[in-house]
């Protein structure tokens, strides 16, 4: 591990989160310790960074372990006290509401609005190409595709972002940069971050505020106004229409307010989930899509597998007939493929939690202790930090085999693992464990999403690099962004060659 003039009082996490490449300084330091080691934040604090399955697990599924008093902070900064904020039963009250919103009656109706959405992207670059391949940035049309579809799948409402309307460019603007000031910082705001950690609530967030917050008092700002017209126009919606029976997200949560007190939301509240289901909605799909098309534009014999299981679907089923969610089950690569981009991509790739209780940690791989014994258990006192290393552990030999670095989706056709820690090809996505966001209708219904714009922009579409080359970046900057190394004042970019494919 590296050091320099500023690491006794920054410490790992600065090194981190200004490395070149995301989860590069990780992986290698878990090659060289194991899974489960410790760290040094900032002022020498003690920090454990875990990539462990059965450690993962245990902590997901484990009350003793809530997010951080910075991190929640962080969440009503970006988010309003909304669900990522809450916690305790006010978290609870809250997934209660979400969760009669995300119901199994809704996939259906979330289908159609992929699938027309998707059409709507795939006649939009038919008409721009014109049998011309051109390079399109994938980090600038897919977010497009993701917002107009929240905004007509969970709120009922038009954004119109794919179309160019001009009113809502303002919200695309600011989620489509709003983390980039995170891989900027300085060494100095990264110390005023860990004392502003340290002081009470009340003074934390008012000494002085630096470029992030800014970008995310943007965002806030962007979202909530965004919000509060959604909820006028539902609001008006139902009193012209009382009895109406809506199934979108806003129109169950406003009659939350007819329910008893534990599911009841407040109309402030519900603006909060309004703004964290644009912005979570959006990003991990939109980058999670963008991150597979880039793997397949590199991987050509992937992207041609896939290309041949669609074609394989559709001579069974027909092109006018509409694809069910068994339909695009049916493909095992195809799925595959989703499951391999979110092992080497997750949107998400570390945590950050804290002990409140004072416990034992159980390990898959043991760690050797100062006195050289190996030990399968680690104890854990109160007030620990903890680095979930989601990144670290999905590339982990221990668990992936020899070849965890590399791009192999069919290690999802064969493998199965000991240890479970997420639902969906083993992988954590952020409706896991035991404080999960909504739950696995969630996760169910983001999986559909990538399913549809795979298909038809595989179907549609061959993708390459571009002929020039292109070196992307993985920016470790809260979420994980592509950007073009060297070129940092063009922002967030993932810039492929798209060419039309020829109907059989």
């Amino acid at each position: 591990m590296t050091t320099d003039s500023f690491f006794v009082f920054a410490g790992h996490e600065y090194e981190i989160s200004h490395q070149s490449d995301a989860g590069q300084l990780e992986f290698e330091w878990v090659k060289k310790y194991g899974p489960t080691f410790r760290i040094f934040s900032c002022f020498s604090e003690d920090v454990l960074l875990i990539a462990d399955p059965m450690g993962l697990q245990h902590i997901f599924q484990s009350h003793c372990y809530p997010k951080t008093r910075d991190i929640r902070l962080i969440a009503e900064r970006v988010f309003g006290r909304g669900l990522l904020w809450a916690t305790g039963e006010t978290h609870q009250r809250h997934r209660r509401a979400l969760n009669s919103a995300f119901s199994t009656q809704q996939l259906k109706v979330y289908m159609t609005f992929f699938q027309g959405m998707m059409f709507k992207l795939v006649t939009k670059w038919n008409d721009q190409l014109e049998e011309n391949p051109a390079v399109l940035n994938m980090a600038h049309w897919m977010p497009k595709v993701t917002l107009d579809v929240i905004g007509q799948s969970a709120f009922d409402f038009n954004f119109g972002v794919l179309d160019g309307t001009a009113e809502y460019n303002e919200l695309y603007r600011t989620m489509r940069d709003m983390f980039l000031d995170s891989k900027s910082s300085s060494p100095l705001t990264e110390i005023y971050t860990a004392v502003r950690r340290r002081l009470p609530e009340r003074f934390g967030f008012r000494l002085y505020t630096t470029k992030e917050d800014r970008r995310f008092a943007a965002f806030l700002s962007a979202a909530q106004s965004t919000a509060r017209s959604i909820l006028l126009q539902k609001q008006e919606a139902e009193i012209l229409n009382p009895n109406s029976d809506d199934k979108d997200i806003i129109s169950v949560l406003i009659r939350t307010k007819y329910d008893d007190y534990k599911k009841r939301l407040s109309e402030e509240e519900i603006i909060s989930q309004i703004a964290t289901i644009i912005l979570a909605g959006n990003e991990t799909t939109s980058s999670t899509m963008s991150w597979m098309l880039y793997e397949l534009s590199r991987n050509t014999e992937s992207q041609a597998r896939v290309h041949g299981e669609i074609a394989s679907l559709r001579a069974r089923t027909g092109y006018r007939i509409a694809l069910t969610s068994a339909d695009y089950d049916s493909m095992p690569y195809f799925n595959a493929v989703m499951k391999e981009t979110l092992r080497l991509h997750p949107i998400l790739p570390i945590l950050i939690r804290e002990a409140d209780c004072d416990d034992t940690l159980p390990l898959s791989v043991a760690v050797r202790s100062r006195t050289g014994r190996l030990l399968s258990h680690v104890p854990i006192r109160k007030g620990q930090r903890i680095m979930l290393h989601l990144g670290a552990y999905n590339r982990l030999t221990q668990v992936w085999g020899d070849d965890a670095d590399s791009w192999n989706p069919v290690r999802f056709l064969t493998e199965k693992k000991d240890v479970m820690v997420g639902v969906y090809g083993n992988l954590y996505m952020i409706s896991g464990g035991v404080r999960s966001c909504i739950g696995p209708i969630f996760t169910r219904i983001r999986v559909m999403e990538l399913q549809v714009m795979l298909f038809e922009l595989i179907e549609s579409f061959e993708f390459s690099l571009p002929s020039e080359g292109v070196d992307i970046q993985r920016i470790p900057s809260i979420l994980m962004v592509p950007m073009i190394r060297g070129k940092p004042e063009l922002g967030v970019q993932l810039p492929l060659q798209v060419k039309q494919c020829i109907q059989q």
